[in-house]
């Protein structure tokens, strides 16, 4: 968070965003290697974009296959939640994979525990309209989000600070 972005206790902090997203793994291990591939816009195998590359490389959106579609698909997660298309909105976000055994129906409970850091929380809203929007990802079909939450983290401290002392002192 920056002088402008938010209170001034907050500033040299960060808004943290927490959600919990089941999968359906059940119905996303029905889905071909290519579907899911398309549905992400990835190859499972090296990480790299549906359009070529590694997994660092640049993603092509205009890059065509022979079909003359594009290789990474408008509906595709990759492109939904790409800066190019939010205005220029980037989160530094991270996902960890949990496994909770089984659900009441013998299903099994997993998913991605996904966490953000953003200067301001409408940049991670900004992402989830794109996401909901008109085009509606993909991968919205294969997952269920049951557990959010949004967090101030003030700034850190140094040797002679505490933790959260600019709610404090400011």
């Amino acid at each position: 968070v920056h002088g402008d972005d938010g209170p001034p206790w907050l500033v040299g902090g960060s808004y943290l965003v927490s959600r919990k997203i089941n999968m359906r793994i059940e119905t996303w291990d029905r889905e071909s290697l290519e579907g899911q591939e398309a549905i992400i816009g990835r190859t499972k195998g090296s990480g790299g974009p549906t359009s070529g590359g590694d997994e660092m490389a640049a993603i092509d959106f205009e890059k065509k296959g022979p079909d003359g579609e594009p290789l990474v698909g408008a509906k595709s997660h990759v492109r939904l939640a790409h800066p190019d298309f939010n205005d220029g909105v980037q989160l530094l976000r991270r996902g960890y994979n949990f496994v909770d055994g089984s659900d009441g129906l013998g299903q099994l409970s997993a998913g991605l525990f996904f966490i953000s850091y953003q200067r301001d929380p409408k940049q991670f809203v900004t992402i989830q309209r794109s996401l909901a929007g008109p085009l509606n990802d993909l991968l919205n079909e294969y997952i269920v989000h049951v557990g959010s939450g949004i967090f101030a983290c003030p700034p850190g401290v140094d040797a002679q600070g505490y933790w959260g002392e600019t709610l404090f002192t400011v």
